[in-house]
């Protein structure tokens, strides 16, 4: 297995050489501090897995996205891992549409670097590993999602005097059109939609008929 790292730290980039020559005895490791300078070695040899840093995309013509999107483009099997202290969150579009293969936070345990990349190079050159470093970020979303709102009860709690008057003249007429709502309520059309986005987001509903279902639940509670 040929494996191309880019880091830009001299010293990081020769430990994260260092750590996949042991972890990976048989493989050929060529590690480089930039994208254009690995792109004449990548250009002339078969290349199976690239490790990337994700922290060239403020450097000028060192886009590490448009380089990959690229790489992969004209390359198909070559498969693709971002490590970096970016938040996923941050990222994760971009990492996709350049069709990284996983991502890996710089502090990452070796066991959980060893799973993803046998994970990546198992798997179809167009496939995103979750890796323990992508489900640590998931599980982390759903607890902050949850942290605010535990009940029903706690959700109602959250809306204003105005957006509870909303939500039951919108429930208890929920086949009337925005406009007819509005003029029940005595507001604007824009100030309707505005409550109702506020409200929609507290509630973490999308839809008349689910701030409807809401309304029922709480109501016979």
């Amino acid at each position: 297995m040929n494996i191309v790292v880019i880091e830009d730290h001299h010293l990081l980039k020769k430990a994260s050489a260092d750590l996949l020559a042991k972890m990976y005895p048989e493989a050929h490791i060529e590690s480089f501090t930039y994208p254009s300078k690995a792109t004449a070695y990548i250009q002339n040899h078969e290349i199976h897995l690239m490790m990337v840093d994700y922290e060239y995309t403020d450097r000028k013509n060192e886009d590490i996205i448009s380089f990959v999107a690229e790489l992969k483009r004209k390359r198909k099997n070559i498969k693709c891992i971002a490590y970096t202290n970016y938040k996923l969150k941050v990222i994760l579009k971009d990492l996709l549409k350049a069709k990284f293969n996983s991502y890996l936070n710089k502090d990452a345990k070796i066991k959980d670097i060893v799973s993803t990349i046998d994970a990546v190079m198992n798997q179809d050159s167009d496939t995103f590993y979750e890796s323990p470093s992508y489900l640590e970020h998931k599980r982390k979303v759903v607890v902050e999602n949850k942290r605010f709102y535990i009940s029903d009860k706690e959700k109602e709690d959250s809306l204003t005097k105005t957006e509870l008057k909303v939500t039951k003249t919108t429930s208890e007429n929920s086949k009337d059109s925005n406009e007819q709502l509005a003029s029940k309520l005595g507001i604007t059309l824009n100030t309707l939609k505005k409550h109702l986005s506020n409200i929609y987001r507290k509630l973490d509903i999308k839809s008349k008929e689910g701030l409807k279902h809401f309304y029922d639940r709480v109501k016979d509670n």
